[in-house]
Formats: structure tokens, sequence, C-alpha cells
């Protein structure tokens, strides 16, 4: 994909994926002044050049890297602004939040700045906040799953769209678009970008597997290894469809009452169905309910269902809810 032109194809059939057509319902771009973020704000604005007020780019200082940090948020304004394009500028003070709610750096910036976003987004009118991850991104992030001890959701990756609130979706048009067909794009169109330093630190998993273990794999094992995980998401994705809605099914027959904070299930009910359905339908109360998931690994799923098929035991602790069960009642609220 060397020439231009072809990015921006590849840009626009992304943004069709992502069931967006047009910046219509606006658009807040998530800029961080990298390789990636700066080919989806200057790609976006050939695509749609006449959508002033439609596109706003935001950048969030996560307050890591001190006048680093500074200097990628003015570096950000002035591209958004030579475009023509509102600047949103957000903060999180990611050190002191760590402090407070515990949890690993990348872990409580990755949640702090989609909160950012997904809160600037409504408050000024805007339905989508856009991503700039891309093809090696999304083999990273499988990879990376799989170590850790995924599910089929895990090995799905990140999804193309998905909502973040009721009226503010996230999408990721540049998903199927690798970081050569990025740099390529900005190259071609004289582009720069700001590179990011903690990147190249080992000090975190991800930058471990980016630099370390996909080049080795892609060396010793499999050529086309970004290829592979990318396909392999793919199968995970249309299983999961598949699962999810066998699992909206069982929800449907077991829900008694699902309002925010608590749901009640029929416990009876439950038993009828396989433990992997059951399961299923577990984690939809959770994306319905909006309940933290960072914390819960597979075999929390997989405990959670089984005991909750199990009539004569107790169900495991399970981060963030309490449970309680009688012999036909399962209730479940939200503890944090």
């Amino acid at each position: 994909m060397s020439d231009p032109i072809d990015f921006l194809k590849a840009l626009s059939a992304g943004y069709a994926q992502c069931q967006c057509h047009s910046p219509e319902k606006g658009l807040l771009l998530a800029v961080s002044g990298g390789a990636d973020s700066m080919s989806l704000l200057h790609g976006t604005r050939q695509l749609w050049p006449e959508s002033n007020g439609q596109i706003v780019v935001a950048h969030v200082n996560h307050q890591l890297r001190g006048n680093e940090s500074t200097a990628d948020a003015e570096f950000v304004q002035e591209a958004a602004e030579s475009h023509g394009l509102r600047f949103i500028l957000l903060t999180c003070d990611v050190p002191k939040q760590r402090e407070v709610a515990g949890g690993g750096i990348e872990e409580v910036a990755r949640r702090n700045r989609y909160q950012l976003l997904q809160e600037a987004a409504r408050a000024n009118g805007l339905h989508y906040v856009v991503c700039g991850h891309h093809q090696e991104d999304q083999a990273e992030t499988v990879l990376h799953n799989i170590i850790r001890g995924t599910g089929m959701k895990g090995l799905a990756g990140m999804s193309v769209r998905r909502l973040l609130c009721e009226d503010v979706k996230l999408i990721r048009p540049l998903l199927s678009i690798s970081r050569a067909a990025v740099v390529e794009f900005l190259h071609a169109r004289q582009v720069s970008w700001q590179t990011d330093a903690s990147n190249e630190s080992c000090e975190f998993t991800r930058n471990q597997i980016r630099q370390q273990l996909m080049p080795f794999l892609a060396e010793e094992y499999n050529p086309q290894i970004t290829r592979s995980l990318i396909r392999l998401a793919g199968h995970a994705r249309d299983a999961e469809m598949l699962a999810t809605q066998v699992g909206q099914c069982c929800l449907n027959d077991v829900v008694l009452e699902l309002q925010p904070g608590v749901c009640r299930l029929n416990r009876t009910r439950l038993t009828v169905w396989p433990q992997s359905v059951v399961r299923s339908a577990l984690r939809l109360i959770w994306d319905h309910q909006s309940w933290p998931q960072q914390a819960m690994t597979q075999t929390h799923w997989d405990n959670l269902a089984a005991d909750l098929r199990d009539m004569n035991g107790q169900p495991c602790d399970v981060p963030g809810v309490d449970l309680s069960t009688t012999k036909t009642i399962v209730r479940i609220f939200r503890t944090e």
C-alpha cells in the first residue's frame, strides 16, 4: 500500500466497517501525536475536508513524562488547528490515580483515557470516539491475551466498534491497516509525528511483546505471525458472536431483574443451560451493567458459571461484585 490513495481507500473502508459512513454524528479523534494517530487525523480530514464542526481532536496528557508530555500536547494542538479543527486537551494524573486505585501504569492510563474521552464526547455532542489502533496492535493484543490466559473473547482481540456508554461508540477504522502503510502514508504526505520514548522501554509487557517476542516469533517460527494472529482473531470473533447470541437466549430465560447495580436470576432455570452458555450470559450481564472486567480472569468466569449451576454449592468470590444465592434465586450486585 505505497500509494497514499490506497491508504485513504482502506481508511474509508475501515470507517464503513465501523458503521460510520460520514462524520454527521460527530467524531472525537483520539490523537496522541504518534504515527498511527497522526495518520488517523490527516486521513480522516482528507476523507471529509468540509466537516469542520463535526470532527474534534482530543489529546490525553497522562502526566507521565513531564515536559515531553506537554510537548506532545502542543504538537497535536498545532496539527489540529492547522486543519481548522477544534482541539480539546484532557488531563489525567496517572501516578496519583495509581496511588489511589492501584494497578499497573498501563491499565490505569488506559482506563482513565477512555473515561475522559467518553466524557468529552458526551459533553460535546459527539457520538464516536475514534482510535488509531492498527493491524500490528491487534496482533500484539491477541498474543498478550494468550500469554495472560484468555477465553474466546480475548482471542478475538480488539473490536472495530463497541459501546463506551449508551450514546458514545468507540471505533477503530485503522484496525485492518498495517503500520508500514501508516508510515508510508505519512512520509508521502510529509507529515511528522512524535515518538514516545516510553514505548521503547521493556519495563512494560506490551513493549516486550512488540520489540522482542513478535520479532522472535517472526524470525524463528512464522514470518507471517501477524497475519496468523489476526486470522485467529477473526475466527474467534465469529465464534464469540455465536456464543453471544446463545447467551442472550439464556438471559431471556433466566433474568428476573436487571437494574443498575443489581441483577436477579432464576437459579433453577440456569441449571438447564450448559456451563459455556451460562458463562456467555454472565459476560453479557457485566457488559450491560458496565461492571469492570479487567480483574475477571477466565478462571473467574468458568468457576462462577459452574458454581451458579450447582444447586448445592456457594458461588466463588468475584472481583467487584457480591453474590447471594438460594436454591432458586441468584442476586448479583455491585460493591465498588
